[in-house]
């Protein structure tokens, strides 16, 4: 996991203003620090690293946020505990900000002694190892340090027992600081940077050295000898290269200390630097020959490539990303001399042609919770670039998966070369197709899981949605699998999957009783076949409410999608199932019988495959369309003049469209069935939204569906109850239409033609000087039915039947079919999808058998899937459906083709 950078403000204002809290000062430092370190490592980070610092103590760290984008604003939250800096942590990840910006308020360090009522109620804390000089426990420390929290001056302390030198009431900055190369007269272990447990009261003078309880009760020197500044008692190192890495031998232990002081240890009498502090040479660099480092050997820049003795990394591959970056960012290459399960060792590749000394070395650190930690670092390359290359060797699928690992989340569908322009731009390199295609998988088999490792996810992704939303329909159907013809126990092969959820069957019984069912290609590794159903609620919002995975689109796998679809959704009195003509859904529905004729259910083509599969067959544009303009045709005698020009234009034609039965096909003879839907574009539309899921594996499919329709139900759903709320009888969309057929219906002249006032004689008003013939309409109120077709075929009145009803003093919103209201289209969306957990939950003990895919449909490993399909004559082009003239492919100018287009032939 990458440091997160923070950027400390101090000596400045804190102040407040429109846009909420705001840091003001010119002073600032920058630092690094990783995502598990402690609340004392990041004050004592802070403490070293601000300059001029003996004279001051630190009273408050504050954190700052961002809230809201527009307006923009801030929010602060004051760091007290390590509970605080876990949550500062968590804020800074989830705002997505660059840096951590914080400001430390200091305050100038009394004179005076600090009073017994300055010091914090509790003086040790967890996370301090407190000094262990053969006391018991009940008795108090001669050395402690305070926690940040209980840092507030004023509280009393009347219980307190004090020792020696104890910490003032906040931090103090006036400490001296020191790594494992000083030690003290006891054995003490700190679990975070030592120099926090030091306050200060006033330092005592050089000729009066500082002293301590010994193990035996008597005063010694506080400080000791110092031990060793390269010993590192987490080091695995075993071999004789590591040792000679050394400077020095590793220092006595505490048993030896033990026998130091029991021999009557002199006191050790600190020099003048430890207590005199030069402020300028304070903020000089500690390793002046070794620019990379900074004090205390911490790097504290931002640049994400730079490596540092100390930089601690969770993972082996964490570390080894890090190496690699650096490697890109300087250009420059090493290569992997020592890899094993406790360390990683890199060296410059130009060791030995131009005796470059660059080294890394990370090492496992068993007594820090087996962290892995940069221990030794050899830099910065002393050699030249030998040439610059397009490509970098160290730029490996695995890096550039990092890099588009965001990109693919939110857009799996994004093509290579794009991803390929993306890294470029990052690393000024770029990388080949092929690696990049590698990344692109890698990245989503991180995201979405293994394709392989997918179908044996599957039944437990079910459990868990059928346990969070009980009712969830999902059959899934295994074959035996066989390995060197014998067939292996406890393994089943995936053979198909159909699933479907409560609230989509709840919603298919308020929406208009039609189904339009399609398929269509994944393009992941293996070769299976989506096929889906649909509907539409009374305000036209399309949602998918059933899924099938099948190996192909034959009649088994179509027979199997529909058994399973009219078990669950087939229960009003009749409904309309709109398909293409395609061999498989014809055959299951052939073989199914009666369970799909009428009444249950009318069988309907779709219009848009028709004309097209005629195209095929004739080439004639101009026939295609007149079979698309018969197909919408609402009355029955217009349909007949047409297909009686069909006759005479092409008698092959005309018998292959009089071949289809029309009730099929039509909007005349159809019978109001179809709702005025013609194609299965409904279908094709979420064909065309669930393409950037079409290449995960198929649990990630299945897993995409639920929280899909999740969202889509909360959002449709809130819609719908807001409208509902504020009054609307129907949706705004549906109503301005109402409206607009109310306006036409008042140029309507209106001939009652019963006692009941159900059957009218409705005719235009005559217009001789716009050379417009009227045209009369019998409308039948009680059958909703007028001779315009369009009552019977929308189910909502059209602009005869509505003047008929003002006529007759009646409501036209009584005649509007009940999916058009708005409390009809909200009890579509009144069952929400309950949230589901972690995916810690998902992986629990199997208790089903190993599934496996099927290795017959898996695709070619050479070469890529085609994610897009080739446009036939059914796809109908843009400038036909918005009346645009064709443009030339040279100019883009109307008028002429590319053949003999001007400007070419200038050029």
């Amino acid at each position: 996991m990458a440091p997160i950078s923070a950027i400390v403000y101090y000596d400045g204002d804190y102040t407040g203003d429109d846009c909420g809290e705001n840091f003001e000062s010119p002073n600032f430092v920058l630092l690094k620090f990783i995502a598990r370190t402690t609340f004392e490592a990041l004050i004592s980070k802070i403490i070293r690293l601000v300059p001029s610092s003996n004279t001051k103590t630190l009273n408050t760290l504050y954190y700052r946020f961002q809230t809201s984008m527009v307006p923009v604003s801030y929010a602060t939250m004051t760091i007290q505990s390590q509970e605080d800096v876990e949550a500062m942590v968590d804020t800074h990840r989830g705002n997505g900000a660059d840096m951590c910006e914080l400001y430390a308020d200091f305050q100038l360090r009394s004179s005076s002694r600090s009073s017994y009522q300055d010091f914090p109620p509790s003086l040790s804390t967890p996370s301090f190892q407190q000094f262990e000089h053969g006391s018991s426990s009940t008795q108090p420390p001669r050395q402690s340090s305070a926690n940040f929290r209980d840092m507030q001056i004023g509280q009393s302390s009347a219980n307190l027992s004090m020792g020696r030198h104890s910490c003032a009431a906040a931090f103090d900055l006036n400490i001296q600081p020191y790594d494992n190369r000083h030690g003290f007269s006891g054995h003490t272990t700190f679990e975070s940077d030592p120099t926090l447990t030091l306050g200060h009261e006033g330092y005592s003078s050089p000729e009066e050295p500082i002293q301590e309880l010994g193990p035996d009760g008597s005063e010694i020197g506080l400080f000791t000898t110092p031990l060793d500044a390269n010993a590192d008692v987490d080091s695995d190192s075993t071999t004789d290269e590591d040792n000679a890495e050394q400077d020095q031998p590793r220092t006595s232990t505490w048993e030896q200390h033990h026998a130091s002081t029991s021999r009557g240890h002199q006191p050790y009498e600190p020099p003048s630097h430890m207590y005199n502090v030069d402020m300028v040479a304070f903020d000089v660099p500690e390793f002046p020959e070794m620019p990379n480092l900074g004090f205390n050997a911490s790097y504290v820049g931002l640049d994400d490539s730079e490596l540092w003795i100390g930089m601690q990394f969770e993972t082996i591959d964490q570390a080894k990303s890090a190496i690699k970056l650096y490697n890109i960012r300087k250009s420059v290459h090493s290569k992997v001399t020592i890899s094993t399960s406790k360390k990683y060792v890199c060296e410059c590749t130009q060791r030995k042609e131009q005796g470059c000394n660059w080294k890394v070395r990370v090492s496992k650190k068993k007594r820090k919770q087996n962290i892995w930690e940069l221990s030794v670092y050899n830099g910065p390359h002393t050699c030249c670039a030998v040439g610059h290359r397009q490509d970098h060797p160290n730029l490996d699928s695995t890096i550039i998966s990092q890099t588009v690992q965001p990109i693919v989340q939110a857009s799996p569908k994004v093509t290579v070369s794009t991803l390929m322009a993306h890294v470029k731009s990052v690393y000024q390199y770029e990388p080949e197709y092929k690696k990049t295609w590698r990344a692109k998988d890698k990245a989503l088999k991180k995201l979405h899981g293994d394709w392989d490792a997918s179908y044996n996810e599957l039944p437990g992704w079910i459990n868990i949605m059928q346990k969070y939303n009980p009712g969830t329909i999902a059959v899934l159907e295994t074959k035996p699998y066989y390995k060197n013809d014998r067939v292996v126990a406890d393994v089943r092969q995936f053979h198909r999957l159909f699933w479907t959820f409560p609230q989509c069957i709840h919603a298919f019984k308020n929406c208009k009783p039609i189904i339009q069912i399609d398929g269509t290609f994944l393009f992941g590794r293996y070769r299976h076949v989506l096929l889906l159903a649909v509907i539409q609620d009374g305000n036209r919002k399309t949602i998918p409410v059933a899924f099938a995975l099948v190996p192909r689109e034959d009649t088994d796998s179509c027979k199997f999608f529909l058994q399973n679809l009219r078990k669950h959704f087939f229960r009003h009195n009749t409904v309309c199932l709109i398909s293409d003509r395609g061999s498989g859904f014809l055959s299951a529905i052939e073989s199914l019988g009666s369970r799909f004729c009428s009444p249950k259910v009318e069988h309907r083509y779709c219009l848009r495959h028709i004309a097209a599969n005629y195209h095929g067959r004739y080439k004639k544009d101009y026939e295609r369309k007149l079979i698309l303009r018969m197909g919408y045709e609402l009355v029955p005698n217009k349909f007949e003049e047409m297909l009686h020009e069909l006759n005479e234009r092409n008698s092959d034609g005309y018998n292959y469209i009089a071949g289809i039965p029309k009730e099929k096909w039509t909007n005349a003879y159809d019978g109001g069935f179809r709702y005025g839907h013609m194609t299965t574009n409904l279908a094709e539309a979420i064909n065309s939204s669930l393409k950037g899921i079409r290449n995960l594996p198929i649990s990630a499919i299945v897993k995409a569906t639920y929280f899909r329709l999740g969202k889509l139900f909360a959002t449709l759903g809130k819609e719908s109850f807001t409208l509902k709320d504020v009054g609307h009888i129907f949706h705004p969309r549906i109503q301005n239409e109402i409206q607009a057929i109310v306006v036409k219906s008042n140029r309507l002249y209106v001939l009652p033609m019963s006692r009941s006032d159900t059957i009218f004689r409705v005719s235009e008003i005559p217009r001789p000087l716009q050379g417009y013939d009227p045209t009369s309409y019998r409308v039948n109120l009680e059958d909703k039915w007028c001779d315009c077709g369009y009552f019977q075929a929308l189910k909502s009145p059209c602009q005869h039947a509505i003047a008929a009803c003002s006529n007759s003093r009646r409501d036209y919103k009584n005649l509007v079919d009940p999916v058009y209201f708005l409390h009809s289209v909200c009890k579509v969306y009144e069952m929400e999808f309950p949230a589901i957990g972690s995916e810690t939950e998902w992986h629990g003990n199997q208790t089903w058998p190993t599934i496996l895919p099927d290795p017959q449909i898996r695709r070619n490993k050479s070469g890529r899937p085609t994610s897009t399909r080739i446009h036939n004559a059914m796809d109908m082009p843009q400038r036909e459906r918005t009346g645009q003239p064709k443009l030339c492919g040279h100019c883009r100018r109307a008028g002429h083709i590319i053949t003999n287009c001007p400007s070419r032939r200038q050029h």
